[in-house]
């Protein structure tokens, strides 16, 4: 029996139907609970934020599925804090997720109507943020706006920013003095940079300087000229106690016998008289 083909037009809406069927299905399933996002981690968040920042993106992120990822919603969560740069996602299917933040971390603060706000080492300021106790100080003048903009807090900036972590974390404050550019430490010497150039040797010579136990004590550490780094302010060594050596008698060496002591004259007591 011959078999008669169906007329075009009535197979078009048949498969039109099965593609809205699919896609129906897809985004039912794409959003279903068996897909939901139920453990998630949270890495790269540091500083005073950081527990809040990781509980802002976990509650954001229960409300959706590993196949239905909104990256947008996640950032949404934490704008409040603007340490948080951006988020990378990793998905692990059905029910896993872990989010990296990427952060735009604080070098430095600076004083803003009496209050101090963490910077970041592009001089930008993060307003909202909580800043760390560890984080210098910048001497800078007048309003500093969004961003810094000040030549000279520029300079101070690159000094701290190109601190090795240990040390900026002992800084206390960066200000322009006598010397040039001044980095104050906690509990310690001043360092003097003089300017911005050759600072990867400048710190270099630093952190030996400071590491050197004989430098203890010192009121500062000149790194302007990093191959002759200079420390000063040591207290002066205290001078040694002269000591007399000892005289051991040589027993072959004849011996002088010494002048007799001077006779001291007696009076012979008075002899009584016989009685009559």
């Amino acid at each position: 029996m011959r078999r008669i083909p169906s007329p075009p037009g009535r197979t078009l809406p048949i498969v039109a139907a099965v593609f809205v069927l699919l896609a129906g299905a897809g985004f039912w399933l794409r959003d279903s609970g068996f897909f939901a996002v139920e453990r998630v981690e949270v890495l790269g968040v540091s500083g005073p934020d950081a527990g809040k920042v990781a509980q802002a993106l976990r509650r954001a992120a229960r409300d959706q599925t590993t196949l239905h990822l909104d990256r947008d919603a996640l950032l949404q969560a934490v704008e409040r804090y603007p340490t948080v740069g951006d988020v990378e996602l990793d998905r692990e299917i059905p029910n896993e997720l872990t989010i990296t933040v990427l952060e735009r971390r604080p070098v430095a603060t600076v004083t803003v109507h009496g209050r101090k706000v963490p910077l970041t080492a592009d001089g930008r300021l993060l307003e909202g943020a909580t800043a760390a106790s560890n984080l210098p100080a910048l001497a800078v003048k007048g309003d500093p706006g969004a961003r810094i903009s000040d030549e000279e807090a520029k300079r101070l900036l690159a000094i701290v920013a190109a601190a090795p972590s240990p040390l900026r974390s002992r800084a206390r404050r960066a200000y322009q003095g006598r010397h040039g550019l001044t980095l104050a430490m906690n509990k310690g010497p001043s360092l003097y940079f003089g300017s911005t150039k050759a600072l990867d040797r400048k710190w270099q010579a630093a952190a030996r300087v400071l590491a050197d136990p004989s430098t203890e004590g010192a009121r500062y550490v000149d790194v302007r000229v990093p191959d002759r780094a200079a420390v000063g302010g040591l207290a002066p060594l205290a001078p040694e106690e002269p000591t007399t050596p000892g005289v051991t008698p040589d027993p072959a060496a004849p011996v002088t016998p010494g002048a007799p002591d001077p006779a001291v004259p007696v009076t012979p007591a008075p002899t009584p008289e016989p009685s009559a």
